[in-house]
């Protein structure tokens, strides 16, 4: 059996990153002070913030066939690449500018083409795991399939759904234990799932009665919000821990170290709170 604690599967891609001091308008090219190209994706990132967070964990995702070296993983991540024929790997493009505000275009490449028979696969993973860290970067029938799958193990399943796919549909909210959203994200689910079309600006003014019961149609399982200075957590009959069905604490995660570093802390802290604290100081 695998010593992986926490599994992740999601999306791989190439990342060029371009600093500017501010972002282009239409018609109005920006000078990029600096260029980089590194691996990344939400998996590699999660995974990574996960392995520093001190937990073994294992990487699912895809890659083409493409000259592509996805380096730079720890030695606590034990990845596993689907190579797919004839397809290139998944590239993302973000213009950064001074103030950390960022454009981002994906290509989903290899990613759309990452098979659960091929997840299914890596049983030792699935067995020696306690926690699944799904993201929708991949293919998404992918996806909903690794959740049942990890169900199926008795694992809790973390589901990061951004950018909110196409495809991406209620069946994955119904197989998933905790739900991450940000504030945008869960605004475009109220409008996508409960027909309820509200602005992000609309969220922060919500008060949490009204939030929690937005988030409790939405996911059966917790739910957390990271609304614009803080996070906002949800809790259905599983609290991990806590003692409280509903609360805020006063500070905000939305990354993919937040996200990796929560499922990492999740394998061993004695609450839900504990976890949600470190990977928002993370």
């Amino acid at each position: 059996m695998s010593s992986v604690r926490l599994l992740v599967v999601g999306g791989y891609s190439e990342e060029e990153r371009w600093q500017t001091p501010a972002l282009p308008r239409s018609g109005e090219p920006a000078y990029a002070d600096s260029f980089e190209r590194r691996p990344g994706g939400k998996a590699f990132h999660q995974a990574v913030a996960a392995s520093q967070a001190g937990v073994s964990t294992g990487l699912i995702a895809a890659i083409g066939d493409d000259v592509i070296d996805p380096s730079g993983l720890p030695p606590l991540v034990d990845a596993r690449w689907q190579s797919t024929t004839g397809v290139r790997t998944g590239r993302t493009a973000l213009i950064v500018d001074a103030k950390g505000q960022t454009l981002s275009a994906l290509s989903s490449g290899a990613n759309d083409h990452l098979s659960m028979a091929f997840v299914a696969a890596q049983t030792d993973l699935f067995e020696g795991a306690k926690i699944l860290l799904a993201s929708t970067e991949a293919n998404i029938d992918t996806i909903a399939a690794t959740l049942d799958l990890a169900g199926e193990h008795r694992l809790i399943r973390i589901l990061d759904p951004g950018p909110l796919p196409p495809g991406l549909s209620v069946r994955e909210f119904a197989s998933t234990d905790i739900l991450l959203l940000s504030l945008h994200e869960f605004a475009r689910c109220c409008g996508r799932f409960l027909s309820i079309d509200i602005t992000a600006s609309a969220v922060t003014g919500m008060d949490d009665t009204t939030i929690n019961a937005l988030a409790r149609r939405l996911c059966a399982g917790t739910v957390v919000v990271s609304l614009d200075k803080s996070c906002l957590v949800s809790h259905g009959s599983d609290r991990y821990g806590d003692q409280a069905d509903l609360y805020r604490v006063p500070t905000c995660g939305t990354g993919d170290a937040f996200k990796g570093t929560l499922a990492a802390r999740l394998v061993d802290a004695p609450c839900f709170r504990d976890a949600l604290m470190a990977a928002c100081a993370a």
